[in-house]
C-alpha cells in the first residue's frame, strides 16, 4: 500500500504524445508504472485560466473526473461539453479531443489511462 498527497509528486508541464509542448497547462503522475501500478496510470491536471488543450487523439482512452474549476470537452465531430466539480466525462480510444478552461481559476482534474500492451 502506498499513500501520498499530491503536493508531494512532482508537477511538470504538460507534452501531447507527438511532442508538442502545452504552455499553462500542468501535470502530476499521481499513480504509475514506477510506484509499481501495472494497469492504468492516474494523473492530476491543472489548465490554469485562459489555457486550452489542443485537438489530438492516442490508442488510450481517457476517464476524467473533474475536481474543480469549469471547462469545455470537445472533439473534432462538434460535439462539446460542459463539465465542472464532481462532473465525470469519458473520451473514448483514438477520438481526437480537446479542453479549454472557461473559469477565473484553475480546472482541475483527475485523468485515469490504461497502458497499452504490445
Amino acid at each position: 500500500m502506498l499513500k501520498k498527497n499530491y503536493k508531494e509528486v512532482e508537477e511538470t508541464e504538460a507534452v501531447l504524445a507527438d511532442g508538442t509542448k502545452v504552455d499553462g497547462i500542468y501535470i502530476r503522475w499521481l499513480i504509475d508504472e514506477k510506484i509499481g501500478a501495472k494497469n492504468f496510470a492516474m494523473r492530476r491536471i491543472e489548465v490554469k485560466p485562459g489555457q486550452k488543450v489542443p485537438l489530438h487523439n492516442h490508442p488510450e482512452d481517457h476517464e476524467i473526473y473533474v475536481l474543480s474549476g469549469k471547462g469545455k470537452f470537445y472533439n473534432d465531430k462538434e460535439e462539446d461539453e460542459i463539465a465542472s466539480e464532481g462532473d465525470f466525462v469519458y473520451i473514448p480510444p483514438n477520438e481526437k479531443h480537446g479542453i479549454d478552461n472557461l473559469g477565473k481559476d484553475d480546472l482541475v482534474f483527475l485523468c485515469l489511462i490504461p497502458y497499452l500492451r504490445k
